[in-house]
């Protein structure tokens, strides 16, 4: 598919079956019109186009992405004090712990002026992804390490970081859990079959989410059971659940039926994620050509008999920008429960818009969203805000030296002792 049908495609789905629409609509897209040619370069396309995108305001679930482009290797974090590398692998020429100086001869500053309508949100800590962008755009990247200013060249790295999901005890009754994401069925199910039942012996509980990027909702429940108070259900909470709706175009079904397809043949599928799967199928299937149509969900039918038990005492689930869509879902869900306090940073915040469609342009595809969270009509959407935490916790170049974060728990769990 020849680049300007492609972009010509994006335009009209951006305006029409987005879920975006109601709200967001972009900037002009004449000028990209006259800009993209059939013959221009990968990297001016993509360029383009992200740039295009980036007017409608929505991180991670608008995005357009290369399939020949492999994964980044590293990962930046955006502070007052600069931009650091936070996680990289030793064939992206990066290290722990590098701050970044200056690309290509310019200052961050002037970087940033120059490339200012590329960059998706508001808040410069929501701008690493872009940022990891011109890293690798770049001829010379300039940092700060071990003392001394130094010019690099950044590459993007032959294999991707990989997701962490475990569970280890602390102490004796301290469970800590990690879970990068809500998507790898096989990992978090053999987690909770090895943990849950020690879970349920244990006073206290550490869920660590800060670079969870998402999933599926169903992946967590088994967690949240966890928070409600002992002998009582869901319908003890106050949830304060604005809800959703869903853009029904033919377009947007066709793709969604399409997917739930694929994932419902995924091995190791879990009971509720079926159950979620075909619900969903159900709707777009009953409202198919309709517009916007209220999603009609009661988390009370969805959990009718469960109960929730002594221990764990206290949760602490740990939050940071990172944190994303399932994962933003998941700590706005546990900050329902008075047994949770959630520690760290906030959320990224990608709700609003959700429950995304992936089109294929044979050696590229768009991801958009085909839902909107309604709490945007009563001025309280997450865009640029994110779930924000129980107790905030700056992040500062010490998180390089120590588990701030970790620490801050356990000194919390300490004082309770002593209480």
């Amino acid at each position: 598919m020849k680049k300007t049908d492609i972009f010509k495609d994006i335009i009209w789905i951006m305006t029409h079956d987005s879920s975006t629409v109601k709200d967001r609509k972009g900037c002009n897209p004449q000028p990209f019109l006259k800009k993209i040619t059939d013959d221009m370069t990968e990297q001016e396309f993509l360029y383009q186009v992200r740039t295009y995108l980036a007017s409608f305001g929505i991180i991670g679930h608008v995005s357009f992405h290369d399939k020949k482009s492999g994964p980044k290797g590293f990962l930046l974090r955006i502070s007052e004090q600069g931009i650091f590398v936070e996680e990289a692998n030793q064939d992206t020429g990066l290290q722990v712990g590098d701050r970044i100086l200056g690309l290509d001869g310019m200052s961050l500053e002037q970087v940033a002026l120059q490339h200012q309508n590329y960059f998706i949100s508001l808040t410069p800590e929501r701008r690493s992804r872009e940022w990891a962008d011109l890293l690798l755009m770049a001829e010379q990247v300039m940092v700060f390490r071990d003392g001394q200013e130094m010019s690099i060249t950044v590459r993007a790295s032959q294999q991707a970081q990989k997701a962490r999901i475990f569970w280890k005890e602390l102490e004796s009754d301290i469970l800590y859990l990690r879970l990068d994401n809500f998507m790898d069925e096989e990992a978090i199910s053999r987690l909770y079959q090895e943990c849950l039942q020690k879970i349920a012996e244990t006073e206290t509980l550490i869920i660590d989410v800060r670079y969870n990027n998402g999933g599926t909702d169903s992946l967590y429940f088994p967690l949240l059971h966890l928070g409600l108070e002992e002998g009582k259900g869901y319908d003890t909470l106050d949830l304060q659940d604005d809800g959703m709706e869903i853009l029904y175009t033919e377009g947007n079904v066709d793709r969604r039926l399409k997917d739930f397809e694929t994932w419902l043949q995924q091995e190791n599928i879990s009971p509720d994620t079926v159950k979620l799967l075909e619900d969903f199928r159900n709707n777009l299937l009953q409202n198919r050509g309709k517009g916007y149509v209220r999603y009609q969900d009661d988390q009370d039918e969805l959990f009718p008999g469960v109960k929730g038990s002594h221990y764990p005492e206290q949760i602490f689930v740990l939050s940071d920008i990172y944190c994303a869509s399932s994962g933003d879902n998941f700590v706005k869900m546990m900050k329902n429960f008075k047994k949770v306090t959630v520690i760290g940073r906030p959320t990224l915040g990608i709700l609003d818009y959700s429950n995304c469609c992936k089109v294929d342009y044979d050696d590229y595809f768009l991801m958009f969203p085909t839902s909107r969270w309604l709490a945007i009509d009563k001025g309280k959407g997450m865009t640029d805000k994110g779930v924000l935490p129980d107790i905030e916790v700056p992040w500062t170049p010490a998180h390089f030296e120590r588990d701030v974060d970790l620490d801050k728990c356990l000194e919390l769990i300490e004082m309770k002792r002593k209480h």
